[in-house]
């Protein structure tokens, strides 16, 4: 039995695994860890700042480390792709141990079958090889910290947690770890920004590490993406990210210039004080718009005259040096390549040997210097977190990962955009820094980024304390009606995550957020915690308008069941109480409407997000769009429909339908679906004053409208919306025609969501 096929089977007894799988730590070495940690935290990297000469991947993961430290994680550190060798020693502050995946033989007892997997492996094989090491660290830090909750990360790049997701899903590693995949750019990513996708010589290897990375991220416990830009590129490329998380990770704060330590004295640099500085930041490759920026530096001698620009500036290029792959550059490393066309044209330097924080150093003691940023994509790059804290002139390619970085720190001032590739625009921009130099920008207070980071970092302990509460968060669970939701209500945890990440990383403050049949306020709870450290916003004051008749229904307590509300309240009871209590904590940014959504309306000016989950009849219906719909802001707004998913309210669909043309589907998240507001509603839209939406429909309009909700929605989603079509008959009083879409219901979807239920509708009415 090889491990792929261990990992497929869930039923093997704890005697046999025990005696013939368990991986468990060389004796020597058990003695060297704590023995009950509260918490563990397992980074499994390539790369870690102050151990290797990167930034990057590595900056992340040195930053995550000291900040999962400080609140008391018990951090171990798993370097791969290297051979060095720590023996669980660790130099580095925050990190307990460190081990490399290359020591494995000598510091874990591995099993006779565990030695035949390595021994099997081809050296061009080194990932899977990689992939079965981690997880054998993995199983013995687990074997040890048994009682303890273990939260283990890993970058996408490669796949590198390949197996070891692959064995938590087969229940493997028990349901104390919690595997996590951070998305930063994988193989496909790299190969298409080197302009050698799907044509490289090893395309079979890379096409099966694409498959790894790919699979981690849909199956990992949390999967966490750094920007949009990031994700929107993945998706391209057929990924599944309705699961995945927005989360920006925490950076460095750049600390004050140390004089007494000056890196220019140090690297020795030949920089006269009349010369501007013009500084490359990052790896010195094309994926990093290196041959953008040569090409760049020729445009400029056109726009001035050669002689005197020639002298004028001093080009410094900080990054490590790489072989190159474009045609035209003769496959030279970077450093010949940049000798070669500058050929003694401008005065240079090209350092490639500092560490992060060094090449930070000299750029703040060159200021004000002109710093470009030249990567033709981008996810979410560290040089623009790390540079845009300095007091230097910005020159940025403009693709959406660099926005994200730079916005996330309000970096704003001083900073020129130029077409991602276009080397023309590039050299325009750079001319333009030159015509005014020097800048000093405005940059972010320390006190204002640490606030940022705390937000974020609160984040993810809230994202990995759900996890664990949860015992996995993955996939399936997101997508199941049946999921644990954190939050009383009768919202999904896809939802609830949807929309608090919405009000934190996506709300611009443009409009309102108005919340129609709130309940419990599992939803404003939502947004009001992503509001609460959405730093786009600076008035958060009743933002989030919460409507609801807050009267018991004898519906609710089938939801309530086994919770501490089971029995609380009667029918027709207020419950307006316990949603003031609910919601107190950031009662702040609520205003609370109590009441009949139809007599109180709305005068609210624009609406940005507009939750609704009170359409639960045509006069609602009619009553909402004519007092909410027409304050939408085009291009902007959201449109929430709670109901999307339920069998009744059919007439949904059939304005859905009848407004296409002014709302694009936007996702789906069961057991709802939301849609964006495109362009402006006429008045005219529909016939809202007749009394019944069937008035307005044909027979043919509500086949047009369930072909287009079931084109638009998931698997999930299909089967409660053909019972809602059924119910459409219904309510048009055609059970005939609701007979022959039930029979068409259950020969696409047998007796699945509320298929049943409508079943009994029809049988009701034929008695």
């Amino acid at each position: 039995m090889n491990q792929h096929e261990l990992l497929a089977k869930t039923n093997i007894l704890a005697t046999d695994w025990e005696k013939e799988f368990t991986v468990r730590f060389q004796a020597t070495f058990e003695e060297k860890l704590s023995p009950a940690p509260e918490n563990v935290a397992i980074l499994v990297t390539s790369e870690y700042e102050g151990i290797f000469k990167n930034g990057g991947i590595g900056t992340y993961y040195k930053t995550l480390s000291e900040k999962l430290s400080s609140q008391g994680l018990y951090v171990i550190l798993i370097l791969c792709q290297t051979e060095k060798e720590f023996q669980g020693e660790s130099s580095v502050a925050p990190v307990r141990h460190i081990f490399s995946t290359h020591e494995a033989e000598k510091v874990l007892q591995l099993q006779r079958i565990h030695q035949g997997i390595l021994s099997g492996f081809q050296q061009w094989e080194w990932v899977e090889s990689e992939s079965y090491r981690i997880l054998f660290f993995v199983q013995a830090i687990a074997a040890h910290f048994h009682q303890s909750p273990i939260y283990v990360e890993f970058p996408d790049l490669c796949g590198l947690g390949y197996r070891t997701i692959q064995a938590k899903r087969a229940g493997l590693l028990g349901q104390h770890c919690v595997t996590a995949v951070t998305l930063h750019s994988g193989q496909e990513w790299l190969n298409e920004a080197h302009e050698k996708y799907s044509l490289y010589p090893g395309w079979n290897w890379f096409k099966n590490v694409y498959g790894y990375e790919q699979y981690s991220c849909e199956n990992a416990d949390l999967a966490f993406f750094l920007s949009w830009f990031m994700a929107e590129k993945v998706k391209s490329y057929g990924w599944n990210m309705t699961h995945a998380i927005h989360l920006p990770y925490c950076f460095p704060i750049v600390p004050a210039l140390d004089k007494k330590r000056p890196m220019l004295d140090r690297v020795g640099l030949n920089l006269k004080r009349q010369q501007i500085p013009i500084v490359f930041f990052g790896r010195l490759e094309e994926r990093k718009g290196l041959l953008t920026f040569i090409e760049a530096i020729a445009h400029i001698t056109q726009q001035f005259a050669y002689e005197e620009i020639s002298q004028q500036l001093y080009l410094l290029f900080l990054g490590k040096t790489v072989s190159l792959h474009a045609p035209e550059t003769e496959q030279q490393d970077s450093q010949h390549y940049i000798e070669q066309k500058l050929n003694n044209k401008f005065n240079y330097t090209i350092i490639s040997d500092l560490f992060s924080q060094e090449a930070i150093a000299l750029v703040q003691e060159l200021a004000p210097a002109i710093v470009c940023l030249t990567s033709p994509q981008e996810n979410f790059p560290n040089s623009a977190l790390e540079m845009g804290q300095l007091p230097v002139s910005l020159v940025v390619s403009d693709t959406g990962g660099f926005r994200e970085t730079l916005n996330l720190i309000e970096r704003s001032d001083k900073v020129r955009w130029f077409e991602p590739g276009n080397s023309q625009s590039l050299a325009a921009e750079i001319a333009n820094a030159i015509e005014v130099y020097p800048e000093i920008p405005v940059v972010a207070k320390p006190e204002f980024l640490a606030a940022v980071n705390q937000s974020l970092l609160n984040q993810r302990l809230e994202y990995m304390k759900q996890a664990f509460t949860q015992g996995t968060v993955t996939k399936q669970q997101l997508s199941s009606p049946e999921s644990y939701s954190r939050l009383l209500g009768m919202t999904s945890d896809q939802e609830q995550i949807f929309l608090q990440d919405y009000a934190q990383n996506i709300y611009s403050g443009q409009g309102e957020i108005i919340d129609l049949g709130c309940w419990l306020g599992s939803a404003t709870i939502s947004l009001a915690k992503g509001l609460e450290i959405n730093r786009r916003v600076a008035l958060k004051y009743k933002r989030i308008h919460a409507y609801d008749l807050f009267i018991w229904n004898q519906y609710m307590e089938k939801t309530v069941k086994g919770t501490s509300l089971e029995a609380q309240y009667q029918p027709g009871d207020s419950f307006l109480d316990e949603f003031t209590r609910r919601i107190s904590p950031w009662s702040p940014s609520i205003k609370v409407y109590p009441g009949d959504v139809t007599e109180m309306g709305w005068n609210g000016g624009a609406i940005e997000y507009l939750f609704v989950d009170a359409m639960k009849s045509w006069e609602l219906t009619k009553s909402i769009i004519k007092n909410f719909y027409f304050d939408l802001i085009p291009g902007v707004s959201l449109v929430h429909y709670n109901d999307f998913a339920h069998y009744y309210t059919a007439w949904i669909h059939l304005i859905i339908y009848a407004m296409r043309p002014y709302f694009k589907h936007h996702c789906n998240l069961y057991p709802a679906a939301v849609f964006q507001y495109v362009k402006p509603l006429p008045k005219d839209t529909l016939i809202l004053d007749l009394d019944t939406p069937f008035s307005i429909f044909s027979t043919e309009d509500v086949h047009r409208a369930f072909a287009y909700s079931l084109q638009i929605s998931n698997e999930k989603l299909r089967p409660n919306i053909a019972a809602a079509k059924v119910m459409a008959f219904i309510h048009l009083r055609d059970l005939d025609q609701a007979k022959q879409e039930l029979i068409k219901a259950r020969e696409m979807f047998g007796n699945a969501g509320d298929i049943p239920i409508v079943a009994e509708q029809i049988s009701r009415r034929t008695m």
